[in-house]
């Protein structure tokens, strides 16, 4: 069985005929649609260019010049009494009218509601959804 290499262990001089979304024993970044980026070593090469963003060509990903490829891969986290004002920041969000228990994020029209055990989830393009606890 082949040990999985993370693809920022490369260097992009050793990768000219990698194509990661054939080889699946080396990671590979997401983008915002959670597909991998088959060449995703475009972006650290530009080094010196002006600082900004601009889309990889390989994946359509925003990405920054000179940078590592960002990674859009989703993220989801359990909110809990213990990291409840950490998930507050992540999200944007406070606590209902002072209750502690149930966390409100959002914009008016689409508002989220997470209590303690629901997990919240992010996706490549940040928006937040939420996968109520279990009854």
């Amino acid at each position: 069985m082949n040990a999985t290499r993370s693809w920022t262990d490369i260097a992009p001089a050793d990768a000219t005929n990698i194509d990661l979304s054939e080889d699946l024993t080396i990671t590979a970044p997401l983008n915002e649609n959670g597909e991998r980026c088959p060449w995703p070593w475009e972006p650290q090469q530009l080094v010196g260019a002006p600082m900004g963003q601009y889309r990889c060509g390989y994946c359509g990903a925003m990405v920054m010049a000179g940078m590592p490829h960002l990674d859009y891969k989703p993220e989801e986290r359990t909110l809990t009494a213990e990291n409840f004002d950490e998930i507050a920041d992540w999200v944007g969000g406070g606590p209902s009218l002072g209750d502690r228990r149930v966390l409100v994020f959002g914009d008016a029209d689409d508002e989220g509601q997470a209590r303690i055990g629901d997990v919240i989830h992010r996706d490549g393009y940040g928006e937040f959804t939420i996968r109520p606890a279990s009854a």
